[in-house]
């Protein structure tokens, strides 16, 4: 997970500084949204301070971009960092960026008896993630295997290490990984674009489940991989998996306050009422951790509860049409989504699905004698 953790700066930073742009332009400046921020430049219609904006706005756009794209690069360095040692963050880097900004494959053209180069399909985070784990354990390997004289130590560190592995990282990704990557990507593109929108459902439930069904743990990271890959290649937005990460803790904390309500009796033990505020406190800060206390405490209510709020809460909001490309769930990003009314009613439509769920179910196993409430 160290090369997750790493990126996610960078795509929030880029994801910011790009939704910055959008907002100035075609919410401040009221640009018609069929309308790049360069055409509206050139359209001659904006003086003086607009247009102070709007090449600010053309600024931003632009430098969230490029970072943006440094996100592989940088999930790659820190992956073959973790495994080879500061000596493969290089060759780590290189992989990540070919695998964004792929060589061009050489062709020759028998009608024109020209050789002329193709712009194949790139890798992206699959290639990024293969050509990291290789390259980190390869110069590990060569670091321990090639032996020098201590004199020697600066050449082998500074020069040869890095060239072998830099040429490695070159003839792996050419002829290898890129080809691979590239099928595997296209093959993905093409299925979900034959889906249309049932498939994007699909996918919103899937990621929805995983991300909310350990809370954090390693399925919840899983998902969160698989989620940053199709963000990072603006092949899906992060949606699905933002309002995953929320909806249980909020749930569980809204039952607290609503069992006695609806019930007429304390269905949680005493602890964890004042948990299900902090947990709810929690989720607005983007943690889904707070909910973990429930887990424990009584797992076949509490997972099945949150799991099913999650899943119904993301489709929901995906299918009228929510939108969120940078990963980051916490309340601080919730302006930056686009149909934000969606994005919140889906959050809400979870949560309180998860507290309904996990009040019916603790009712009844209360009522069978089944669930041991310890009270002040």
């Amino acid at each position: 997970m160290s090369g997750i953790s790493r990126m996610v700066p960078t795509l929030i930073m880029g994801g910011v500084i790009l939704a910055f742009s959008q907002l100035i332009a075609y919410s401040w400046l009221d640009i018609p949204a069929d309308t790049g921020i360069m055409d509206a430049l050139n359209s001659g219609k904006f003086a003086g301070f607009n247009l102070s904006l709007l090449k600010f706005a053309w600024l931003s756009q632009s430098f969230g971009g490029v970072l943006f794209g440094f996100a592989i690069p940088m999930f790659a360095a820190f992956v073959a960092n973790s495994i080879g040692g500061k000596l493969a963050f290089p060759a780590g880097f290189i992989g990540g960026l070919m695998s964004t900004q792929p060589t061009q494959v050489l062709n020759f053209d028998p009608a024109s008896l020209h050789w002329v180069t193709a712009a194949p399909v790139p890798s992206t985070f699959i290639g990024a993630l293969i050509i990291s784990i290789v390259a980190g354990y390869l110069v590990k390997w060569m670091n321990q295997k090639i032996q020098l004289p201590d004199f020697l130590l600066a050449f082998k560190t500074t020069f040869l290490l890095p060239i072998l592995s830099a040429i490695f990282v070159m003839l792996a990704m050419y002829y290898v990984i890129t080809p691979f990557g590239g099928w595997i990507n296209g093959g993905i593109r093409t299925l979900l674009t034959a889906a249309g929108e049932k498939g994007a459902l699909m996918y919103a439930m899937g990621i929805a489940a995983a991300t909310a069904i350990d809370l954090g743990g390693p399925i919840n990271k899983a998902a969160g991989f698989v989620a940053f890959s199709f963000t990072t290649d603006h092949v899906l937005p992060v949606t699905a998996r933002s309002i995953a990460i929320v909806i249980p803790p909020i749930g569980l904390g809204l039952a607290t306050l609503l069992d006695r309500r609806l019930t007429g009796k304390r269905l949680f033990n005493a602890q964890l009422y004042p948990q299900g505020k902090t947990a709810m406190f929690l989720a607005f800060m983007g943690i889904s951790e707070g909910a973990i206390p429930f887990a424990l405490e009584s797992p076949i209510t509490a997972i099945p509860s949150y799991m099913v709020g999650a899943i119904v809460g993301s489709t929901f909001a995906v299918w009228l049409g929510a939108v969120q490309w940078f990963p980051e769930s916490a309340i601080w990003a919730w302006p930056l989504v686009s149909h934000l009314g969606v994005y919140i009613a889906g959050i809400l439509l979870g949560a309180v699905i998860t507290a309904l769920m996990v009040i019916f179910l603790r009712h009844m196993m209360y009522r069978r004698g089944k669930l041991l409430i310890e009270s002040l």
